[in-house]
C-alpha cells in the first residue's frame, strides 16, 4: 500500500520513502508530508509501510486531567476563563456606568437606589473581588496539580530514553567488536 504526498495516515507507523529510503513515523490522522531530501531535490515521492504498526505509550496528562474534573472545578475554570478576557472588561464598563448614571438622577423616570458615594456598589465590586480571587487560586492551585503530573511523566519518560539509549550504545559495542573481530 502506497501513500501519496497529502493522503491521511491510517495506522501509526513507521514509513520508508520510495526514491531515498528515508524512515520516518507517522501518526494516525496526520497528513503525508512530502520527503525532506527528495523534496530538496525536486523528486516526487511516496510512502511505503515499513515494520509493525507502532503503540505510543505516552499518557496524554491534559485529557487524563479534564477527565478527573468535577462540577466545582468546570464552574471554577468557567469563571476564571471568563473573567479573563475582554467580554468580562465591557460587562463590568456597561454596568458601572449604568449603576452610576441611575444614582447621580441622570435618568429621569428612575429614582436612585444607592446616592453618592455608592456604598452598595463598593461592596458588590469588593465581594465579587474576593470571589473572584478565590476561583482564580483555586484554578492555578489546579494547574499546579497538572504541571506535577506533567513533570512526573517527564522524569519517567527520560528514565525510560536512558534505559534504551544504554542498549542501543551496548549493541553498537556489540556489532562493532564483531566487525573487529572479523577483520583480523
Amino acid at each position: 500500500m502506497k501513500l501519496k504526498i497529502d493522503d491521511k495516515i491510517k495506522e501509526t507507523r513507521s514509513y520508508k520513502c520510495s526514491k531515498c529510503g528515508l524512515v520516518r513515523v507517522f501518526t494516525e490522522g496526520e497528513t503525508v508530508p512530502a520527503c525532506d531530501v527528495c523534496n530538496a531535490k525536486g523528486k516526487k515521492n511516496w510512502w511505503v509501510p515499513k515494520g509493525k504498526p507502532v503503540l505510543f505509550v505516552s499518557k496524554d496528562v491534559n485529557k487524563e486531567f479534564l477527565a478527573k474534573r468535577n462540577f466545582s472545578d468546570k464552574l471554577s475554570d468557567w469563571i476564571t476563563d471568563f473573567c479573563g478576557n475582554m467580554w468580562f472588561v465591557y460587562v463590568h464598563m456597561v454596568w458601572f456606568a449604568l449603576w452610576i448614571l441611575i444614582n447621580a438622577g441622570v435618568i429621569p423616570g428612575i429614582r436612585p437606589f444607592d446616592p453618592f458615594p455608592f456604598g452598595l456598589l463598593t461592596l458588590i465590586v469588593s465581594l465579587e473581588a474576593i470571589l473572584l480571587a478565590t476561583f482564580i487560586l483555586i484554578s492555578q492551585n489546579r494547574q499546579g496539580e497538572v504541571s506535577e503530573m506533567r513533570s512526573e511523566l517527564d522524569y519517567q519518560l527520560d528514565r525510560k530514553t536512558e534505559k534504551r539509549v544504554l542498549e542501543i550504545l551496548e549493541q553498537v559495542r556489540e556489532i562493532n567488536a564483531a566487525v573487529t573481530k572479523r577483520k583480523k
